[in-house]
């Protein structure tokens, strides 16, 4: 095989890879984790061959979708820590990490308390913790919010809050009516 055939056939394979999760991220979110396969891979626009050549498992396909969901809520913190806004900054990264974990039933909890998360997303969650981490320390430091108040807080909180969504009886804007109110108690108590 000539390297550019090569090349084309590693960019289709990326390419496929990227679609795969992006219908695996939608089935998940409109059906849960139980979603079809088959159906993934039809809107994906390739076959179940494809579809198991890249995510072996359903686990597998699970895992690398949570990850990437992870890694932007990551890559989002490291953007909000230049905010001119510290808490808006937090509050910001906060709503995102609700909805991600408000995708998958019981994420939330996994990621805010030990034990540690399954092996495929232990390092992605960790990079989440520390991008709240810093978030927190910013916005403690500039006075916007409560010293007292550690990632461990912040994640058990947004734990609870994404838990009243996973209700059936509950939709998406109490989740973020709940937000604003524990946001808003994170401020420095006068006096």
């Amino acid at each position: 095989m000539s390297p550019t055939a090569a090349r084309s056939r590693r960019a289709d394979a990326a390419r496929n890879r990227e679609l795969l999760l992006r219908a695996a991220h939608d089935a998940f979110t409109a059906r849960g984790v139980t979603a079809s396969l088959d159906d993934v891979a039809r809107a994906a626009g390739v076959g179940p061959g494809t579809l198991y050549r890249h995510f072996p498992t359903r686990d597998a396909l699970v895992l690398a979708v949570i990850n990437d969901g992870l890694t932007d809520i990551h890559h989002l913190g490291t953007e909000l820590l230049t905010a001119s806004d510290p808490f808006g900054a937090l509050r910001e990264w906060l709503r995102a990490y609700i909805e991600q974990g408000a995708m998958f039933k019981g994420l939330a909890a996994t990621l805010a308390s030990p034990p540690p998360p399954p092996d495929g997303t232990r390092s992605t969650c960790e990079l989440a913790r520390t991008a709240g981490a810093a978030l927190i320390a910013r916005a403690a430091d500039t006075g916007a919010i409560r010293t007292d108040i550690g990632p461990d807080d912040l994640l058990d909180m947004a734990a609870a809050i994404t838990w009243v969504g996973e209700q059936p009886d509950r939709d998406r804007a109490r989740c973020h009516r709940l937000l604003d109110v524990f946001v808003d108690g994170l401020r420095p108590r006068a006096g």
